[in-house]
């Protein structure tokens, strides 16, 4: 899915007269890395009043979607948020409209995310960036042991709190076999929490394997 600019009518909070500017309305992560760049700076949707001269976030809605990670924003304007339940609903049908065209060939099977405002999406992307590094760690540590790596399904992996690389047991495959695999990186001396309470959900009793990539 392409990246998508729409046009409207800006108002400079200095009460200036309105003008009109050019929005991302859809950025698609995967495909145009530099737009993800712009929300970790600050710079996406930043315009500037030409009667003076004061810089200000447009306030449009956004979707933000990275395919690969499974990760599908809806950004609202943040003096929308006493409108949060009548969004949440728009976005669900959005969401299943969206899902059933647009996205139909990647048989999306994890639900949307909703944030109010710029700040709101970056503050989540750098979270994501976080548990990024965080999981890269653990993959290195394990294979630095000699063990398999397994990616785990992302939307899964966000949903739970769960690295997205997690050592791997062979030839079993069974929830323990996993708390017992990471039990054993976590004692090699990485810190880890995301590992931690991976290794502690996968040691409950009933407990099922994780969702692997």
């Amino acid at each position: 899915m392409k990246s998508i600019k729409n046009e409207a009518a800006a108002h400079c909070p200095n009460h200036c007269e309105p003008f009109d500017v050019e929005y991302w309305s859809l950025v698609s992560a995967d495909q145009d890395p530099d737009l993800k760049s712009a929300i970790m700076g600050g710079e996406l949707n930043l315009v500037q009043c030409p009667e003076c001269g004061t810089f200000f976030h447009h306030d449009g809605d956004l979707i933000y979607f990275d395919a690969p990670a499974e990760l599908l924003v809806f950004v609202f304007s943040e003096k929308d948020r006493p409108r949060e339940a009548q969004l949440r609903e728009r976005m669900q049908k959005d969401y299943e409209l969206i899902k059933n065209t647009l996205l139909k060939p990647l048989h999306m099977d994890y639900p949307p995310i909703c944030v109010f405002g710029l700040d709101a999406l970056k503050t989540l992307l750098q979270h994501e960036e976080v548990e990024s590094y965080e999981s890269e760690a653990v993959a290195a540590a394990a294979a630095a042991m000699g063990m398999q790596v397994a990616r785990l399904k992302p939307s899964y992996a966000r949903a739970n709190h769960f690295p997205l690389y997690v050592p791997a047991p062979a030839p079993s495959k069974t929830a323990n076999d996993y708390a017992v695999a990471a039990s054993k990186v976590l004692k090699s001396g990485l810190k880890s929490l995301l590992l931690r309470n991976f290794e502690d959900r996968m040691s409950q009793e009933g407990a099922l394997p994780p969702q692997v990539l």
